[in-house]
Parts: structure tokens; C-alpha cells; sequence
């Protein structure tokens, strides 16, 4: 059970209904759910992880498969089972291997098909293990994925450590019927 009560539209401000209608009119859930929940309590976090949210899901550069990549890296090292719930779907709608998906559920190196994934899972991890990326993987990430890629690797991933402390500080529930970690 959540350790915040549900947010619910007709209590809040007109700024935060406006806000509210934004996130549930791009989202497939006709209410807020996950770590938009916790966030709707003050609009000004809210505005800013919706504006990002809704960049990396459109505008991004790197591909939907190598963000959602990111995404379910992230989930399984924090154990965040409400964003599993919700991006495993989202990642094999992307292209993304069941095998690579049922790999990093078990904590193992996939067997990537992709150079492109091999590298995001070696960033990635260089991120969780260090906090940064030695010279060799940096040069390695910029010249593949490019300045601006690598600029949304590195700010994806640790936009989704924060959407993990979140979700898992205020102990949101995964989805219903969604899959979850083990």
C-alpha cells in the first residue's frame, strides 16, 4: 500500500488539474499512477519530470528500444517494480529481444543482437557501478551514440535512479496484472 494517499482530480488546484489532464491525455491510464502520484503534491516537480517524461517518450534522439533499454536496466538494479510493470510492455513494443528482457530480469548480460545495446548496458552499468564513465567509454559512447545521444543516455538513466527512489520510497504497487521482478 502507498504511503501517500491517491491524488484525486476534483481535490486538487485548477494548476494542478491542468497538469493532471496533461499527464493522464499522453499516458494510457485515464488517472495518475507511479511516482506522477507522489509528484502531483507539488506541481513544480510534477511540470519538470512531465516535461522530461514527455521528451525521452517523443523527441528523444536515441531510439525508443535503446531508452526503454535504459529504463528496464535501471528498474532491475533498483528493483523498481511499478516502472518494470510498466515498461517491460513498452520495451518489447520497441523491439527489444524478450531474450535481452528475460536476461536483465536475471541479473545477466544478455547476448545482445545489437552493438548499440551492448553499448547502452556498458554504460549503464559504468553509471550504476561508478557514477560516471571512465575516458574510454565515454569516447566509445560519444563517437557511437553522438554528443546529444549520450547526453540523453546519461540523463535518462538517471532521471529513472530518481523515478526509482520514488517509486520505491513510497512504496507504490506495479501495476495491476502488469509483470513484475522477482
Amino acid at each position: 500500500m502507498a504511503r501517500i494517499e491517491d491524488i484525486q482530480r476534483a481535490a486538487l488546484n485548477p494548476r494542478q488539474q491542468a497538469l493532471y489532464d496533461d499527464i493522464t491525455r499522453r499516458r494510457p491510464r485515464p488517472s495518475i499512477s507511479g511516482p506522477f502520484a507522489i509528484w502531483m503534491h507539488i506541481p513544480e516537480i510534477a511540470e519538470a519530470a512531465n516535461a522530461l517524461t514527455n521528451y525521452l517518450r517523443s523527441s528523444a534522439k536515441l531510439s525508443q528500444r535503446l531508452i526503454e533499454l535504459i529504463i528496464l536496466l535501471m528498474c532491475r538494479d533498483g528493483s523498481v517494480n511499478y516502472a518494470w510493470s510498466v515498461h517491460e510492455p513498452l520495451a518489447r513494443a520497441a523491439g527489444l529481444a524478450p531474450e535481452t528482457i528475460d536476461a536483465i530480469r536475471a541479473r545477466k548480460r544478455p547476448d545482445f543482437k545489437h552493438n548499440d545495446e551492448a553499448l547502452i548496458y556498458d554504460i549503464v552499468g559504468e553509471l550504476q557501478a561508478t557514477k560516471t564513465l571512465s575516458a574510454a567509454t565515454f569516447e566509445r559512447a560519444q563517437s557511437a551514440l553522438g554528443r546529444d545521444g549520450l547526453i540523453e543516455a546519461v540523463s535518462c538513466a538517471g532521471f529513472y535512479g530518481m523515478v526509482g527512489l520514488v517509486i520505491n520510497t513510497f512504496d507504490i504497487a506495479p501495476q495491476p496484472g502488469g509483470p513484475v521482478l522477482s
